[in-house]
């Protein structure tokens, strides 16, 4: 039985006759049910019904991330984010065997973001601990038109928990992310892909970053000293060039001489000699 609250022309919710009344986006829309309907049940008609029901499952899961990363699209589109994304990630869902398989999902070119938006360039993630994540990326590796307002995301996935997580945002400007993961997640495997979203909502085509298994913890040859430790590099520095000039101009040995993180200091700080 279909209900109204302003009379029929403002639209209706539930069924009247073959027309299915309900509200989208704010909208009362109406649609026809089908004349016909025929259920085979056939083996792949299982199968299929099978990976729908998983696909739309997982979509459920990653709700938090697609509004983010698909709102936008998906309103040009005239659809749900969850459905945005099962059409453009068809190819990438599969069952394992059977009627009654395990979703496959291929992680590498899965897609929790798209749009228009200029994307950053991320580099390899790395683990500070067991749940904090910190990412660093080039700004704007395309040299496109971009805004300072513009938010970048890393979104995570746990397929042994199935769930979805999605860091807080930094600038574009930022150059690094760091996202502290759920404490469940210590431990096992997480997938992450990172995405851009502009002042409008609109977001840029995700990009899959690899998974935590696969990133590197910090060791201390990469901790760079703080800005604090200059004095002390400064000197180590000079004693170094020192021994380079009394054995003789040698860029070699000068490089041979001073540790990688002083020498970074210098670099990145303008630090004149």
């Amino acid at each position: 039985m279909g209900k109204t609250d302003f009379g029929f022309m403002a639209g209706f919710s539930g069924r009247v006759g073959n027309l299915i009344g309900y509200r989208w986006r704010g909208r009362m829309c109406v649609r026809t049910m089908p004349s016909q309907y025929r259920d085979a049940r056939t083996p792949e008609q299982l199968q299929q019904r099978t990976l729908f029901k998983a696909v739309v499952q997982l979509a459920s899961q990653a709700r938090q991330v697609l509004k983010k990363g698909m709102y936008a699209v998906s309103v040009d589109a005239q659809m749900t984010e969850s459905n945005y994304f099962m059409r453009i990630n068809k190819r990438c869902f599969a069952l394992s065997a059977g009627t009654q398989g395990e979703l496959q999902i291929d992680y590498e070119n899965l897609l929790l973001a798209d749009g228009p938006v200029a994307p950053v360039a991320f580099c390899e993630p790395q683990m500070i601990d067991e749940t904090t994540l910190s990412v660093d990326f080039e700004k704007n590796p395309l040299h496109r038109t971009v805004h300072w307002e513009d938010l970048v995301y890393v979104a995570a996935y746990c397929p042994e928990l199935g769930s979805f997580d999605i860091s807080a945002p930094v600038y574009r400007r930022s150059n690094r992310l760091t996202m502290s993961l759920n404490s469940f997640w210590a431990g096992r495997e997480v997938h992450l892909w990172g995405f851009v979203v502009d002042s409008k909502g609109r977001a840029s085509q995700s990009q899959y970053l690899g998974t935590t298994s696969q990133a590197a913890s910090p060791s201390a040859t990469d901790i760079e000293p703080a800005l604090s430790d200059v004095p002390h590099a400064y000197a180590t520095l000079s004693n170094a060039m020192s021994a380079a000039i009394a054995d003789g101009p040698s860029a070699a040995l000068l490089q041979d001489t001073v540790p990688e993180g002083v020498a970074r200091i210098f670099q990145r700080h303008r630090i004149r000699c």
